[in-house]
């Protein structure tokens, strides 16, 4: 007797009928208007069933490829010439929306367009991936990168786009100029404090929670270490996605008198400053590591090395294959609950030959299906407000109190709000390098700041 096949086999069986069939009307084996073979002879090409032969089938018609024409026929009405399209980002963005799963599902959908990744090494691609935005269709870049080509009038590179009112529309505004919408907002990632839950488990402490200050932190910091290699806290200081934390939870801005910067002595902006100078020299809390990026610190936290460590939801994709028991908690405050957000986006090159086809593209990102494959494969947060999450759907282990960005969203702050360009944030970096070392004091900090600063 003939075993039936199963669910899964016959789902195979029917996209192979639809894939072939689409493959040779794209070489142009069936143009439009010819008819494709009688179902009859389908049959026996593919050894399937009338009835699966027909559902096959459907599926093109709905796609759009054919038409059925009751007693005639099933008639090509697609003329859609092959279009390859090139998209840029880097090694990070592919890590943290899996694209190589997301351009499969999208062939399905489009199988006539192609989309090659140029993707650059950098985890953090500067003003040098603007250069090659004009060769590209496509540019995936998060918020920091767009206000960086905001500041030097580059915007001009991308083609406007339609919003969508199931995005978080909040959140729209990061990837817009002169009420233009120039990316689409595809994933979120706040800043948040990531702990070993064994530690604090073995050391008779209670978890991390939204009401910590950094006091508190530093002083569950001391009781974690152990004396054995062991620290409670630490973070890679000199990123630009970690440090300005201690700015923006002064909860004031910097200021300017015409294009000269007021000076920060006295203010909360300095006392944030201030805040995290004193925990990296505390040896109590905090190791004497030179770390070069995200990663090493990452590694120590991997190793069981360290209690605590700061990151970004989409940060958290590079922990998938490591086995730790950690959850995640908001970061401590100074006078309110404020964190980093960094949003990733999707644009259209203004100079693409193909924008229609790469709008297609941006749109299948922001899509239900899309963003559902992302959550499922991903720890990043969907940038689709309306899809249900269940952690239940995940493939990768995802953190017991993931769910919490939706409930600090009020709490999230980019560069962009401090009043200060990107080249003013790496000007402050470098000043801050020398005071964090105890080369220089406050008062020298904040005159060298004023005159490095000031336009």
């Amino acid at each position: 007797m003939r075993r039936r096949p199963s669910k899964e086999q016959f789902g195979h069986q029917l996209e192979r009928v639809a894939k072939e069939l689409r493959d040779e009307m794209i070489a142009g084996k069936w143009a439009c208007g010819s008819f494709l073979p009688p179902e009859k002879s389908l049959e026996t090409r593919f050894r399937l069933s009338n009835y699966s032969i027909r559902l096959g089938l459907e599926q093109l018609v709905k796609e759009g490829w054919i038409e059925k024409i009751p007693g005639v026929g099933n008639r090509v009405v697609a003329d859609r010439p092959p279009v390859k399209l090139t998209a840029a980002c880097n090694n990070v963005t592919l890590r943290n929306l899996k694209l190589p799963g997301l351009l499969e599902q999208f062939r399905r959908l489009h199988p006539w367009i192609s989309v090659e990744l140029r993707i650059s090494s950098g985890s953090v691609p500067g003003i040098d991936l603007s250069e090659r935005m004009l060769e590209d269709d496509l540019v995936l870049m998060d918020n920091v990168q767009f206000q960086q080509l905001s500041e030097l009038h580059m915007t001009h590179v991308f083609e406007p786009l339609t919003g969508k009112w199931d995005l978080y529309p909040q959140f729209s505004k990061h990837f817009s100029t002169e009420d233009r919408l120039l990316l689409l907002p595809i994933v979120l990632s706040p800043l948040v404090l990531c702990y070993n839950k064994a530690h604090f488990r073995d050391s008779g402490l209670a978890e991390p929670n939204g009401s910590w200050t950094w006091n508190d932190l530093i002083r569950h910091a001391e009781q974690l270490n152990d004396g054995k290699g062991r620290y409670g806290f630490a973070f890679h200081i000199q990123s630009m996605y970690r440090w300005p934390l201690f700015l923006m939870q002064s909860g004031e801005r910097f200021e300017w008198n015409g294009a000269k910067l007021r000076d920060i002595r006295g203010s909360r902006l300095l006392e944030g400053l201030k805040l995290c100078k004193e925990m990296l020299h505390n040896r109590k809390a905090v190791p004497l590591y030179l770390s070069e990026n995200n990663d090493d610190i990452d590694r120590l936290f991997m190793e069981g090395k360290l209690s605590m460590t700061l990151n970004t939801y989409m940060g958290l994709n590079g922990w998938n294959a490591k086995e730790i028991e950690y959850d995640i908690s908001p970061v401590p405050y100074m006078d309110s609950l404020k964190t980093l957000l960094i949003t990733l986006g999707v644009g259209v090159s203004s100079s693409s030959r193909h924008k229609e086809e790469a709008k297609l593209f941006a749109d299948f990102l922001a899509s239900s299906e899309a963003q559902a494959y992302i959550h499922q494969h991903t720890l990043s947060i969907p940038g689709l407000a309306t899809l249900p999450l269940t952690s239940g759907e995940r493939t990768i282990y995802s953190p017991v109190r993931y769910m919490l960005f939706r409930e600090t969203m009020g709490s999230y702050r980019t560069h962009a709000d401090m009043n200060i360009s990107s080249a003013a944030f790496i000007s402050l970096a470098n000043l801050l390098k020398p005071y964090w070392a105890n080369m220089i004091d406050e008062d020298e900090l904040c005159e060298r700041l004023s005159e490095a600063l000031s336009i």
